[in-house]
């Protein structure tokens, strides 16, 4: 099953399936939940890791992951959309696409799922599918609804099992605001201050924060978005390493090779001529 509506005029597209189509593997614009609704583990391979997602199980994945799933079968529940169909209507900064599911840390959300609210999420699930079939000038409007519904339900979820007590919201939204900000502006801003600059905050007060609740350093955040777009370019375009180092901001090209060698342990041509250093 795959169900999925489009507004052309805008280039908003929301959908949801049963399987992984190949669409929405090769194309990068998606914010998407993956509900493994089965028995048995789903395995995942997001960004080159191999990863288990158990049943009962939701994963929040942003359009910075490239995902494959190894025979979802009838276990698989995807929903994806893009920012034109959800976040230019709503100001709500918890439940939009910079909130606590998506670019909230450098890790995917995972939450767990008990029976209560497996049985909430199946029943809003089939009411998204039965929204589909309707052809309306209400259409659009509902399955905004309905998709909010579902991303209420799951921030609640995150609340509980992600945010620790002691932890300061206000916190959480700076790094929020900062992953938002790289993915933004990663191409032309290289340093902590040029994107703390950007936010009214000092360059030590984002460290500071990230240093409690992220695995990875501001700095690192903004070279793993570099070396992220580094690898796609490297590998879906003819671009020779010199050409995509000067469009990812780089006059240098020794800087930007020197930058890929550190963070991958690949030269550029390493990679693009080793399969096994992709990511699948």
């Amino acid at each position: 099953m795959h169900k999925e509506y489009s507004n052309k005029e805008i280039n908003a597209r929301f959908g949801i399936s049963t399987s992984f189509p190949s669409e929405v593997v090769k194309n990068g614009n998606y914010l998407m939940f993956i509900w493994n609704d089965g028995n048995s583990a789903l395995k995942l391979h997001i960004d080159g890791r191999s990863i288990l997602l158990q049943p009962g199980q939701i994963m929040c994945l942003t359009y910075l992951h490239k995902v494959q799933i190894d025979n979802p079968g009838e276990s698989l529940k995807l929903l994806y959309f893009n920012k034109e169909f959800y976040c230019v209507h709503t100001n709500d900064s918890e439940v939009s696409c910079n909130g606590l599911l998506f670019f909230g840390s450098n890790t995917s959300p995972t939450l767990n799922l008990d029976e209560e609210e497996i049985l909430r999420l199946r029943t809003l699930f089939d009411v998204l599918k039965e929204e589909f079939s309707v052809s309306d000038t209400n259409q659009e409007e509902m399955l905004r609804i309905l998709l909010k519904r579902f991303i209420i339900r799951c921030t609640r979820l995150a609340r509980k099992q992600i945010l620790k007590s002691d932890d300061k919201e206000s916190e959480i939204d700076l790094i929020r605001h900062f992953n938002v900000l790289v993915e933004e502006h990663f191409k032309t801003k290289k340093t902590v201050s040029e994107i703390a600059e950007l936010m009214y905050k000092s360059p030590k007060t984002v460290t500071n924060v990230f240093s409690k609740y992220s695995e990875d350093t501001p700095l690192q955040v903004i070279h793993k978005r570099v070396i992220m777009e580094a690898k796609r370019m490297l590998f879906y375009t003819d671009k020779t390493a010199k050409e995509i180092g000067f469009e990812l901001g780089y006059s240098d090209p020794a800087q930007f090779s020197k930058l890929f060698k550190n963070q991958t342990g690949f030269t550029t041509t390493e990679f693009k001529n080793s399969k096994e250093s992709i990511p699948s």
